[in-house]
């Protein structure tokens, strides 16, 4: 199996797998995008092998070395993408449990004020 053929099967097979895990809400929609961009440029690069070729000529580069950089690139800006995600995501969990420790003690100050004082109940 060549390359061009190589990277025609994994796109379309990234793009399935990509599909089918959306849809079983295994993956969110917004890292699918990433993935259904990554598959994409498999299928082109697949589709079009003279497209690599022509930039690995520019380049000053064999052929397999020109698809391991595009490979190698891809990955970098998908992992740099989801690692801003995840921090994000990191820095909101962070923030909601500082918040519901902050509730939890509000609502203990009021369940002891209520034990301590049972006159001032308040009837809702």
């Amino acid at each position: 199996m060549n390359a061009p053929t190589l990277m025609l099967v994994g796109g379309v097979v990234a793009f399935l797998v990509t599909i089918h895990w959306v849809r079983n809400r295994d993956m969110r929609e917004r890292y699918a995008i990433g993935w259904l961009f990554m598959a994409a440029i498999l299928l082109l690069c697949g589709l079009f092998p003279s497209v690599i070729m022509r930039w690995a000529h520019f380049a000053h580069l064999s052929y397999s070395s020109a698809v391991l950089v595009v490979s190698l690139t891809a990955i970098y800006c998908f992992s740099l993408f989801v690692s801003v995600a995840l921090t994000h995501q990191y820095r909101r969990n962070v923030r909601l449990m500082q918040e519901l420790a902050i509730l939890s003690q509000r609502l203990e100050r009021l369940h002891n004020a209520a034990k301590a004082n049972p006159a001032d109940e308040v009837v809702h």
